[in-house]
């Protein structure tokens, strides 16, 4: 049985005067606070920690990223028992889309939050299995060894296009600002190892530092508030949002 040690910490940055992110862990909804918590990875239960970079304006963005950490926090609970990967796979690509159109609706139903959206990215556990959430370009790391490695993939035009002059934070995927979203759904379950550590952050921490930056604050002491003070002393140009995930045995 796994033992899960979470640290996680959201921060406005330097330049901004709201925070647009948000953070979902095991039910609780975190934004311009820090929280630690020790869990056991038992069977019956389900896990959840993920980031929402919102999009939209003051508002706009805030509201966002709280829809869809609402959002998917109903469904993992609502979720039944003894899916199969097929059918776990299709409930992820329903919500989705719904949580797309909700987004989407809202801003056309008030207009201070018209063409609102947000990333989404984190793990969650389900039946003794994990699995990564992915939507835009926010990011999931796995740090084992002095190593660290990406698993998610940036939904950006510079990615998509290879055009290094494309601005990093122009994405084409998102839930809402956008006609369709989609999610790139992977299993974890044997990604983990004891002592790995999994980061999952904005990209108010990865715009700000390099991954060799990144690797190397998590190897002199990897906290998440370390991280966030890091990305603010690059810069702090927009929120940051961090959440670090030990495992061991």
């Amino acid at each position: 049985m796994l033992l899960l040690k979470c640290q996680l910490a959201s921060d406005m940055g330097c330049i901004r005067t709201n925070n647009e992110d948000m953070i979902l862990f095991n039910g609780g909804l975190y934004r311009d606070e820090t929280y630690e918590q020790k869990f056991e990875l038992i069977p019956q239960a389900r896990f959840t920690a993920f980031v929402a970079d919102g999009m939209g304006g003051h508002e706009g963005g805030e509201f966002a990223s709280e829809l869809a950490t609402q959002a998917f926090d109903r469904f993992i609970t609502d979720l039944p028992s003894d899916l199969s990967h097929e059918v776990l796979s299709g409930e992820i690509k329903n919500w989705v889309n719904e949580t797309h159109a909700l987004i989407t609706n809202k801003g056309v139903e008030l207009p201070q939050y018209e063409g609102m959206g947000t990333t989404f990215v984190g793990m969650f556990s389900y039946e003794e299995r994990i699995y990564m959430v992915n939507i835009g370009d926010s990011r999931l790391y796995r740090y084992r060894g002095g190593i660290l490695k990406q698993f998610s993939s940036d939904h950006s035009m510079r990615e998509l296009t290879g055009d290094m002059t494309t601005p990093s934070n122009v994405i084409y995927n998102s839930l809402g600002a956008g006609t369709s979203a989609f999610a790139d759904f992977t299993e974890l379950t044997g990604q983990l190892l004891d002592e790995d550590l999994f980061l999952i952050c904005s990209d108010g921490l990865s715009d700000m530092l390099t991954d060799d930056q990144i690797e190397e604050v998590l190897h002199q002491e990897p906290t998440a508030i370390n991280l966030i003070e890091a990305a603010k002393a690059a810069g702090g140009r927009d929120n940051v949002s961090v959440v670090l995930l030990r495992v061991t045995e």
